[in-house]
């Protein structure tokens, strides 16, 4: 193996005694070319990022430069990137001075860049590589820092500058999300960490834990005999999953027993579960737990047993429970709408790119045929969860009951950088079928229990109101449906009618109030006349209008 040593003290004893005019020029030619050659390598070591770090950093900016919903200047994201220099050490900072940028460290300049182009997206990754490698000349943290420790830094300060919901993930959270979403080897169970125990929370049934004979509450207390207490969550999941077929050895303690149980699992490809159906006497009930690449086949699968079970002419309706859903894949959403509708529009998407202006309709086929429908929503219910609670109560096809929704109303698109990290960056915004937007504003319920005490009397008190006839006024609906573009101001005030919360109540007052209104078909057309849209509910605003002349024009080109 070469070694780099330009003093020669290795090298040196190739020279012989007897060294000839000729043989001492090429050996010291050598000597000078073994020098340059470590040089360059050193260089290589104190400038991690180099032509690499400028393609990853590029591709982001990139990515922002085409998809972000509204246009910014790359100069103004880049800046805010080169913020995480001072993440990486307090010492660095990156300062805008005119037409350059000062590198500081410790208050001294280091160096001084020259700016480019205010939408120059590969100038800009430049910039911020030159910078990191000026500043790693003199500080030991960042001339130590691995390139994901850097793009990290940056890209987490330049996306935090857009929005809440743009964000990047590194390579092994990148690889988490896909699994989410697509599938991942594994055993088919969830975990927790509780006092530095590992805890089965839940067996998916017919995955390979459930067939090994795991349950519920067993403790992990090892794996391939390798104990794992005080081990954190993500390696314990690291090592549970694996390559189809191959197989893991658990060492679990459960209460019932005294003696550990040593269980082979034999690892299958898992699709995480995200339906959950169960017969409540004469009704379906539907928990979608977040919206993931099959959601809309197993729920289409679910109520079609569930429908045979029952009887279609005992089915009294179903009950989705939509509470503490976050979202996921928006097409689920819409394709989990359809299932329940026979026409009408689910959800209008609008942002700056042509392709993020998409309006979407029901085909024909209600899985339910007509029967009525009561979303459950709480102020943990978000994004693609919304859209499906708007779109059935748009269009008269269920009562929404419990709290205001969350209020994420944004779709995010997702790109893979060169480093096998991803960029989630918010390219559009959706709106309800009256034209709405659910950004702030959320899902506002026809029956409120986000004012109610959590107590036994809770529903008795929201059934008398609603006999009463005190639900949510057609007024309320009217004044909500009439904000595409609401202030703060004006989100504060139409949301403090029902404020959102996250607990269920002890018992589920909203699950109570769901039963009422399927046994009860007056009770439940009180509820759903009120949220009733009229023609006069959609509001186009001037600022809409303009906004649709300049996306024709746009795709016209």
């Amino acid at each position: 193996m070469e070694r780099c040593d330009p003093a020669g003290n290795a090298i040196g004893r190739s020279i012989g005694r007897f060294m000839t005019r000729w043989s001492l020029r090429y050996a010291i030619a050598f000597l000078l070319v073994a020098a340059t050659a470590c040089a360059s390598r050193s260089d290589l070591i104190s400038a991690p990022l180099s032509e690499a770090g400028q393609t990853v950093i590029g591709a982001g900016y990139r990515f922002v430069a085409k998809r972000y919903i509204r246009h910014v200047p790359i100069r103004d994201v880049a800046l805010s990137g080169l913020s995480g220099l001072s993440k990486v050490d307090p010492k660095a900072r990156a300062i805008p001075t005119g037409g350059r940028i000062a590198i500081q460290y410790d208050g001294k300049s280091v160096a001084h860049l020259e700016q480019p182009g205010a939408d120059d997206f590969r100038g800009w990754a430049g910039v911020t590589v030159r910078a990191f490698e000026a500043a790693g000349k003199v500080s030991v943290k960042v001339r130590n820092a691995q390139p994901e420790e850097i793009y990290r830094a940056v890209f987490r300060a330049a996306l935090v500058s857009l929005d809440r919901y743009s964000r990047y993930s590194t390579p092994a959270e990148a690889r988490e999300n896909r699994a989410l979403r697509e599938g991942y080897g594994g055993i088919g169970v969830t975990i927790r960490s509780e006092n530095g125990l590992t805890r089965i929370i839940t067996v998916m049934p017919g995955t390979p834990g459930d067939k090994a004979g795991l349950k519920d509450n067993d403790i992990i207390a090892a794996i391939a005999g390798e104990p794992i207490r005080g081990m954190s969550l993500q390696n314990v999941v690291r090592r549970l999953r694996g390559p189809r077929g191959s197989e893991v050895r658990l060492t679990v303690r459960r209460t019932a027993r005294k003696q550990p149980l040593l269980v082979s699992v034999t690892r299958a490809f898992i699709v995480p579960q995200t339906v959950i159906a169960r017969r409540d006497d004469n009704t379906v009930y539907l928990r979608i737990v977040r919206f993931g690449n099959d959601t809309a086949r197993r729920t289409a699968g679910k109520v079609a047993r569930m429908r045979t079970a029952i009887g279609s002419q005992k089915l009294s309706g179903a009950i989705l429970d939509l509470r503490d859903n976050p979202g996921g894949l928006l097409e689920q959403a819409i394709r989990v709408s359809d299932l329940f509708l026979d026409d009408g529009e689910i959800m209008q998407s609008r942002g700056r790119h042509p392709n993020s202006r998409r309006s979407y309709s029901a085909r024909y086929g209600d899985v339910l045929r007509g029967k009525p429908i009561v979303v459950l929503v709480n102020g943990r219910t978000a994004s693609s969860s919304e859209i499906l609670a708007a779109a059935l109560q748009d269009n008269g096809r269920a009562v929404v009951v419990g709290s205001n929704s969350f209020g994420k109303g944004t779709v995010q698109s997702v790109a893979s950088l060169p480093n096998g990290g991803e960029i989630i960056l918010t390219w559009s915004r959706f709106h309800a079928p009256t034209g709405y937007t659910l950004q702030a504003l959320g899902v506002r319920p026809n029956i409120c229990t986000g004012n109610d005490r959590r107590d036994v009397h809770a529903s008795r008190r929201a059934i008398a109101r609603l006999v009463a006839g005190e639900t949510a006024s057609v007024d309320a609906f009217r004044a909500w449906r009439r904000h595409s573009e609401p202030t703060a101001a004006g989100v504060r005030t139409l949301r403090a009618a029902c404020p959102a919360r996250t607990l269920s109540g002890s018992p589920d007052v909203e699950v109570e109030i769901a039963r009422s209104l399927l046994a009860d078909r007056r009770l439940y057309r009180l509820a759903l006349t009120a949220s009733a849209p009229e023609p006069e509910d959609r509001v186009t605003t001037g600022q809409e209008r303009a906004e649709d002349r300049a996306i024709d024009a746009t795709n016209m080109r």
